[in-house]
């Protein structure tokens, strides 16, 4: 499935505006300029079964009444992710994934991936290489810089030959360290989110939630107490450590024990049918469904 472009809300989400890049059809993120929110980066990953489209990281300076392409990452790639440094909003990260999709098989990596770093607010780029794997062996590439000490900054990088893993950089995405080996599947999940209130902290989504709290050293299981697994999204409250909000396959759920327990919201109608069958009641049939909630991205 795939969507037609970026919307904007400026009345908190009771309508909503298509401002362009309508030709991107998967976006892996929206960062917003902490000092100004008419500036925005898109990181439009692009179609997955053809070349073209709206592909690579677009910045608009006006709200996205006009978009500018700042970063392309070649034919194949598009831009999968973008972090902007929340001290010095020229200082901004992104990602390229190289991918291609067809009935007869998928690409998943290639020269074309990179991890990128600007200190211009997006006008120039340089790629951030130093310390991980070569240029031509990598694949989907997640980012989190740490709001407690933004110099801090990880990536789950997807590689070939055992070469990914989870990595840190001390010195803004300057250079990088190799902590583990953990990684996750780039093509549903390889994103992380780091602790507010803990550098070492950080989360990342997988079939079940993943955390480290020694800077990817080592992961444990958050918890999936009565909950959905395939997680996709999570949030943590600024104001309290232990209180999450997480997006998964089944839907949407609220921890207020840093994942020990979770709640879950039914109240959302965001449901997918996927098996229906009729029996042969009369005078009305029934109809029967097995039902799955979608909270995914991308």
């Amino acid at each position: 499935a795939y969507g037609d472009g970026v919307y904007k809300s400026v009345d908190g989400g009771r309508s909503w505006t298509n401002v362009g890049l309508k030709q991107s059809e998967h976006i892996g993120k929206i960062a917003i300029d902490p000092t100004n929110s008419d500036i925005v980066f898109v990181a439009a990953q692009g179609p997955l079964s053809m070349k073209g489209g709206d592909r690579g990281l677009y910045k608009t300076a006006d709200g996205g009444k006009t978009w500018k392409k700042v970063l392309d990452g070649g034919t194949w790639a598009g831009a999968s992710d973008v972090v902007i440094d929340p001290r010095n909003h020229n200082i901004v990260l992104a990602t390229t994934w190289q991918r291609y999709r067809r009935t007869y098989g998928y690409i998943a990596g290639g020269p074309e991936s990179a991890l990128w770093r600007s200190t211009d607010g997006g006008e120039t780029w340089r790629k951030s290489q130093s310390g991980l794997p070569a240029n031509d062996d990598m694949g989907r590439i997640g980012l989190a810089i740490a709001p407690r000490n933004p110099d801090v900054v990880y990536a789950i990088i997807e590689a070939g030959a055992q070469r990914g893993g989870f990595f840190r950089s001390r010195d803004g995405g300057v250079s990088w360290e190799r902590m583990s080996a953990y990684n996750t599947t780039g093509l549903y999940y390889s994103e992380i989110f780091a602790d507010p209130h803990n550098v070492d902290r950080v989360y990342a989504v997988d079939v079940r939630n993943m955390v480290t709290v020694d800077a990817g050293r080592t992961f444990r299981q958050v918890g999936e107490r009565n909950k959905h697994v395939d997680n996709h999204v999570m949030w943590i409250d600024p104001a309290d450590a232990d209180h999450l909000i997480n997006g998964n396959d089944g839907g949407l759920y609220e921890s207020f024990d840093r994942g020990q327990t979770w709640k879950f919201f039914g109240n959302l109608p965001v449901t997918q049918f996927y098996k229906l069958e009729l029996d042969n009641s009369e005078p009305f049939f029934r109809v029967y469904g097995g039902t799955q909630a979608i909270a995914a991205n991308g």
